[in-house]
């Protein structure tokens, strides 16, 4: 039950860091990437191990590759403009940080 709820959660905190990260410039990017790291430190926090931090950030990832491809009727998420550039790398940054800086157990 925990891995669905890492899983959740990682889908819900993609979609909205994507949805929050070109709304109120630039605060709401650099919302989106404290929403991130917090809500992957927020996981360690709840389950105590790794492996939900780790689902919950692939899960993350795949959202936000998702949105920032096009998609059939080329709607697009993520622009290749500045906040979006700096979203996808400051938030695979944040994801790093968030799971290099977590005192959770080991798998």
């Amino acid at each position: 039950m925990k891995i669905i709820k890492a899983i959740i959660f990682g889908v819900v905190l993609g979609f909205s860091a994507t949805l929050l990260h070109n709304s109120i410039e630039p605060f709401g990017f650099i919302l989106s990437l404290l929403l991130t790291f917090l809500g992957v430190r927020f996981i360690g926090k709840a389950y105590f191990l790794l492996r939900y931090q780790i689902l919950t950030a692939v899960f993350w990832l795949t959202v936000v590759m998702k949105a920032g491809t096009l998609g059939v009727g080329d709607e697009l998420l993520i622009y290749g403009n500045t906040y979006g550039n700096l979203f996808l790398v400051g938030g695979f940054i944040a994801l790093l940080l968030a799971l290099i800086l977590g005192k959770s157990y080991r798998f």
